[in-house]
């Protein structure tokens, strides 16, 4: 099992999950819905004793588990003074070998990149694409919902900065055989996401929508809002800090319709709009690159207001 989240307006919701495979790919089933607080399920007898309430509810759902199990999975919502007393007493690992032989054929090239870029800090992943290192077995037997969490969760650890030079490097526009004009560099960013996100053998039958919306998104925030700081030379306030009415007023602008009918369409009708209105301003159609990238990143904060 693995903890999964996704983005709703305020936060985030947790789900236990786990990867079972179907094939062609490994696909992703829900086991029980945590909340926007995970946090309930722990009961604390000190600053450093507790217990996971779920092994009764598990073992009822088919899923018989432990404490120790739990704990893992449940490390993060740990108060700071228990995680500090787990790792400090934690026995090192033994070093076991694997049964699993490394088969970098059923792994996708864009995993493999961020996964050397975050264990081993290399700028240039595509270099080492067919290395057989052995920690990529890590990659193997997990669905996508499973592998974005697995990414995710290792991202976090990275400082800020860290984070962009990442994002760069994983879409290959950080270290470019010439020089480019930062618009041109955009849209090579945009080429390449957009490469990914249509890939049907990285996508595992997840729903593309859903892997932008709850996933992808990040990487467009950390690229543009880099970009813009680069050009204006001040820091900027993340942009889920923008008021709603802005974002609105944004959306109505960009898409071209009323505000009123933006605030009561669902997500599908305003993936709509943005198919309609992207496919007038997409430069390859002749239309403005500014208006198209500012279109999308619109449509994102807009699709996460929406939730579900």
């Amino acid at each position: 099992m693995y903890i999964a989240r996704r983005p709703v307006p305020g936060g985030y919701e947790y789900s236990l999950k786990e990867s079972y495979y179907e094939a062609p790919y490994w696909k992703s089933r829900l086991v029980l819905n945590l909340g926007t607080n995970p946090e309930k399920y722990i009961t604390y007898y000190s600053d450093v004793a507790f217990s996971i309430e779920l092994e009764e509810v598990l073992e009822s759902l088919g899923y018989p588990t432990d404490q120790h199990e739990l704990e893992k999975l449940f490390f993060r919502f740990l108060n700071p003074e228990a995680q500090r007393i787990i790792l400090q007493f934690e026995k090192p690992k033994t070093r076991k070998q694997s049964k699993k032989s490394l088969n970098l054929e059923v792994l996708h090239p864009f995993d493999i990149k961020r996964y050397l870029v975050l264990k081993l800090g290399v700028l240039e992943p595509d270099k080492f694409l067919f290395h057989p290192f052995p920690f990529l077995k890590n990659l193997m037997e997990k669905s996508r919902d499973e592998l974005e969490n697995f990414f995710w969760d290792m991202e976090d650890e990275l400082p800020y900065r860290e984070k962009i030079k990442y994002v760069r490097a994983i879409f290959g526009v950080l270290r470019l055989p010439y020089k480019m004009k930062e618009e041109e560099v955009d849209v090579l960013f945009l080429k390449n996401f957009c490469q990914v996100l249509e890939d049907e053998s990285f996508c595992m039958g997840l729903n593309k929508e859903e892997l932008l919306k709850n996933y992808f998104c990040r990487y467009l925030w950390l690229y543009f809002d880099e970009g813009f700081k680069k050009h204006k030379g001040y820091p900027r306030e993340p942009m889920i800090f923008v008021s709603i009415e802005k974002i609105y007023q944004e959306a109505s602008y960009y898409l071209e319709v009323p505000i009123e009918e933006i605030k009561r369409a669902n997500r599908k009708e305003i993936l709509g709009l943005f198919r309609k209105r992207a496919k007038v301003l997409h430069p390859d159609h002749g239309g403005s690159k500014e208006g198209f990238i500012r279109l999308r990143r619109v449509v994102e904060e807009l699709l996460k207001l929406k939730g579900d």
